[in-house]
């Protein structure tokens, strides 16, 4: 893990030298947490790995078919008079020294709701192809065209439909946005404040699931650019937003092993190893843990029985196609999800002696929620 951290900081920050006997179990890792990409320009003058340098300019060439097809998309918006700003993705890029090198992903965008049916019927009148996954509660829909995904939001993850007063917040966001430019490519964000508010919701969002370095050091590129005064800002709605240990807790971590400039003074009561355990045992979206990551991901948001049955009954109506179909079949759905997941645990070989330590790991996932003063579901507070 020093090594990974050694070679994220000279990249980001310093350029020096660092020792590495052996680069390929480090690039094997940090593909996992899909920050393999970055130390691109590092690599051309530091290490002979050229494996390693072929996989950035790959990823170089990624940014750019996702950066083209963002383009494509905005100008289909502006042209219809829908206004809406890039969430994450290109916003958090832009903050980096090459963002070239920031591995992209889903093209995600924000509309103010009165304009969200009309930017989906748009999107389907012009290539873009749903996903099918769509239902009012979500807060976004899903499309894909020209082999990039993109997701349609209406609101941020975390902040319920029913909560005005926040989604107030960022339509005037909308509103109020800027445009930038990134190696030639313009597009429009929330304001410097509002756009840190996502990056710290983002990483809120995937504690339940699965946290990646990405992720965290899209935060440390965005507080280590942002203006003082700016900073200043921004503390304030993330108390208001129930996240300020959080906040600190992640700050930390970047100063602590990525190099990032003192932000926050250090702090024992801030669960910083908890975190950084957990971002290694997960990697990005979770997808390091596997099955078992399922498991620990069930066991921290199903601790009672009550809620074993509701994460049942949810993942049986959305696999049983019968249910689906047919309303009668539809209260037994948690009956059909409990067969469908010890079939999957015996077919993997699963013992009862795995998923308890599987158990216990999601008992230590909901303990650093907890110090994190954060809650199980996916909420904030006011």
């Amino acid at each position: 893990m020093k090594e990974m951290f050694d070679i994220l900081r000279a990249s980001l920050f310093t350029n020096e030298d660092v020792s590495l006997p052996d680069w390929q179990p480090v690039f094997k890792e940090m593909k996992i947490q899909t920050v393999a990409a970055l130390p691109g320009v590092w690599l051309t003058t530091h290490l002979d790995a050229k494996p390693w340098l072929n996989y950035s300019r790959l990823k170089q060439a990624q940014w750019i078919r996702v950066m083209h097809e963002q383009d494509q998309l905005l100008k289909l918006l502006e042209e219809h008079d829908i206004p809406c700003v890039i969430l994450k993705g290109a916003a958090a890029a832009m903050a980096y020294p090459h963002p070239t090198l920031r591995t992209m992903g889903d093209v995600d965008f924000l509309v103010k709701r009165d304009d969200f049916e009309k930017a989906e019927a748009l999107l389907e009148a012009n290539g873009y192809v749903s996903d099918n996954k769509k239902a009012p509660d979500n807060h976004h829909y899903g499309y894909h065209k020209n082999q990039v995904r993109f997701e349609l939001h209406k609101r941020i993850p975390l902040i319920p439909e029913s909560d005005e007063s926040w989604m107030r917040v960022f339509e005037d966001g909308i509103s109020a946005r800027e445009w930038h430019e990134t190696e030639g490519y313009r597009f429009p964000v929330l304001p410097p404040v509002l756009n840190g508010l996502v990056l710290i919701f983002h990483i809120n969002q995937h504690l339940r699931t699965g946290l990646g370095l990405r992720q965290i050091i899209d935060w440390m590129m965005y507080i280590h650019t942002l203006p003082e005064d700016k900073r200043k800002e921004l503390m304030p709605l993330v108390e208001k937003t129930g996240q300020m240990k959080l906040a600190r807790t992640v700050t930390l971590l970047c100063q602590r092993y990525l190099g990032l400039e003192k932000l926050v003074e250090e702090d024992a009561s801030l669960p910083v190893e908890e975190l950084l355990a957990y971002i290694v045992e997960k990697g990005n979206f979770g997808l390091k843990a596997g099955l078992d990551g399922n498991i620990v991901t069930f066991t921290l948001l199903a601790p009672k029985v009550g809620g074993v049955l509701k994460r049942l009954q949810k993942g049986g109506l959305s696999r049983w196609k019968a249910a689906q179909k047919h309303a009668l079949l539809r209260p037994f759905a948690w009956i059909y999800q409990g067969i469908r997941l010890c079939g999957v645990m015996i077919k993997n070989k699963k013992s009862p002696k795995a998923i308890l330590e599987q158990t216990k790991k999601g008992n230590a996932h909901r303990q650093l929620l907890s110090d994190l003063k954060l809650p199980l579901d996916r909420t904030i507070t006011h």
